[in-house]
């Protein structure tokens, strides 16, 4: 040790935390939640349409178009709706002939290529 000099200090976690955090009331916690559900809802809206355009990108510069290895697209729609449909009704049904043709029937803009 350096003549002079002190040690290094050392902190303990009780050093840097001073203030013990304060518990909240159940009528706070569910304010919080209710102002976090609402703002998500909210944006979750704002934010649909954005996704919509996207996938209508995509359906068009998809349409006429074979990949050498998936084949034709017949439908494209946004992630979070195809996760939310799959979650609803399952695999097997999102991507069943029925499906797709009421699909296509219903949502033109996002089907570049026929059954």
């Amino acid at each position: 040790m350096v003549r002079g000099r002190k040690p290094p200090a050392i902190l303990f976690m009780s050093d840097i935390i001073t203030d013990i955090p304060r518990s909240f009331t159940d009528g706070e916690l569910d304010e919080a939640f209710m102002n976090e559900i609402k703002s998500g809802f909210k944006l979750e809206k704002e934010t649909e349409h954005l996704r919509v355009q996207q996938a209508r990108k995509e359906a068009q510069d998809t349409k006429g178009k074979t990949h050498p290895v998936l084949g034709r697209c017949v439908a494209t729609m946004p992630a979070r709706e195809f996760f939310r449909l799959t979650g609803k009704y399952g695999h097997e049904e999102v991507h069943s002939k029925n499906f797709l043709q009421y699909y296509q029937r219903n949502f033109s803009d996002l089907s570049p290529n026929k059954i």
